[in-house]
């Protein structure tokens, strides 16, 4: 199968200046940070901060053993009185670059940035940090079993000791930098997986720790592939159902729910080879669609509201005109920026070995884990941390916001911490989907609560005020 790299994974340019000095406590070593400009290929807006490099052990034990560079990233807080605890930003994947991925969450964490600092340290594997990738962009058109040979190759090629890439040693690098820049206390942004790492990182230096946003929560007992047929089906049906409520939806495609299905039988019966101009590049691509391709392009779309949006008019166009490009085009839109090397690195140690049923493939979503395990049995595996699994019991106050459409990480994920964490609120969008930091509403409630380190002052209610955007009843967007 023809199909596009990103769905077997659910996925600083440096200018010259005076040399900074980041504030450091008496007596600790201190990192040069230099003027640099932050950049995203998935946004047009740039970022001045200052920039430098940690020389870490690739393997903590043995210090004296190779070496690898961390790279790091201090956006400075506007005022000129900041305050002292900073913010540390932790992103999603397994995979994704904090410093390649800030320029898209500048705007959310606009507001906390006036007063306080924002560090991204790129966690080893990602971005500048000893990088692993194994995927090529000329790979997007390889055969499905093509892919998995080459990820299962992947361990050979890369310059790397894979075991030591786990979300553990990765939060040990994490606070040497916090010690090095000289920050006592700090406050966590953590975002899909990086809720997963920030709760680490709560476990392991708990007295470092003011206070914790979790947006698209990642529980202790959370793993990669094994819920996700389930929670990917009750998010495709509250879909289903918000647009069967929807007049507008419901007129326009009146058989929505029988159109998918009748997709998905005749892919499995026979794949429909495309050609259609690559939604990037614009050069001709040709792509088998599957079952699997096309359900998990539905199931990758679940992730954004704004491409639901246009989800019942790709399901129908696929369906009465065999018209699959606004779907693909739709995938290409979602690219995470996923170091798909680290990706497995992580997720082979962390996930892999607690996956059950792989071969189960219930559900529409249920093709992926079988994949994902069959890649890892050829990856060297690292410990599987222990502090990863155990419950997190804190009384630091914590934020976490949920979609309730999320088809990854829905809200009885963060529901399972609630009891634990003494000091928590849990906030839940209607009929929105994965990561819901980013709306004005949110924004505005991370603000106050990191700015008092409470609930007591948070206002809430615009929290029930928020919408996905409507659906397209043609091309030319929504009904007016």
């Amino acid at each position: 199968m023809r199909s596009v790299i990103k769905f077997l994974i659910l996925q600083a340019i440096l200018l010259s200046s005076c040399t900074y000095q980041a504030p450091s406590t008496e007596g600790s070593p201190r990192i040069a940070l230099s003027d640099c400009v932050l950049k995203s290929p998935a946004v047009e807006n740039q970022v001045d901060a200052k920039c430098g490099t940690l020389t870490v052990a690739e393997d903590p034990s043995n210090p004296q053993g190779r070496q690898i560079d961390l790279q790091i990233a201090v956006v400075e807080a506007i005022s000129r009185s900041p305050e002292p605890d900073p913010l540390f930003v932790l992103v999603g994947g397994p995979g994704q670059a904090a410093i390649e991925t800030y320029p898209a969450l500048s705007g959310a964490l606009f507001r906390i940035h006036e007063e306080r600092d924002i560090v991204l340290v790129d966690q080893r594997g990602t971005g500048k940090s000893n990088p692993l990738r194994c995927l090529d962009l000329e790979d997007e058109t390889l055969e499905d079993e093509e892919v998995i040979a080459k990820l299962k190759e992947c361990p050979e090629q890369l310059d790397a000791d894979l075991r030591f890439y786990t979300t553990d040693i990765a939060m040990q690098d994490l606070d040497r930098v916090r010690s090095m820049l000289g920050y006592e206390a700090i406050d966590l942004f953590g975002a899909s997986y990086g809720t997963r790492a920030a709760l680490v990182y709560l476990k392991m230096f708990p007295e470092r720790v003011r206070s914790v946003v979790l947006d698209a929560v990642v529980d202790p007992a959370f793993i990669l592939y094994q819920d996700a047929a389930r929670d990917g089906q009750n998010s495709l049906d509250l879909f289903f159902q918000r647009c069967e409520a929807d007049e507008a939806c419901k007129a326009t495609y009146p058989d929505l729910r029988s159109e998918f299905d009748a997709v998905l039988d005749k892919l499995e019966g026979e794949p429909f080879d495309t050609t259609i101009p690559h939604p990037v590049t614009g050069k001709q691509l040709q792509l088998t669609i599957t079952k699997t391709t096309f359900a998990n392009i539905v199931f990758n779309t679940l992730y954004s509201p704004d491409l639901v949006a246009m989800l019942p008019l790709a399901i129908h166009q696929a369906h009465t005109e065999d018209n699959y490009a606004p779907l693909i085009t739709q995938a290409y839109m979602l690219d995470a920026g996923i170091y798909d090397g680290m990706f497995y690195a992580v997720a082979c140690t962390e996930d892999a070995p607690f996956v059950t049923d792989a071969e189960s493939g219930e559900g529409v979503f249920g093709s992926n884990a079988k994949n994902f395990v069959e890649v890892c049995e050829a990856w060297p595996r690292g410990d599987p941390p222990q502090i990863l699994r155990e419950p997190v019991a804190s009384d630091v106050p914590v934020l976490m916001l949920s979609g309730e459409a999320d088809p990854i990480t829905p809200p009885w994920h963060a529901d399972e911490l609630a009891g634990s964490l003494t000091n928590s609120l849990h906030l839940v969008f209607s009929e929105m989907g994965h990561g819901n930091s980013s709306n004005d509403c949110a924004t505005r409630i991370m603000d106050t609560f990191i700015e008092n380190a409470d609930f007591s002052e948070l206002d809430t209610t615009c929290v029930k005020s928020i919408e996905p955007p409507p659906f397209f009843v043609d091309f030319s967007g929504p009904q007016p």
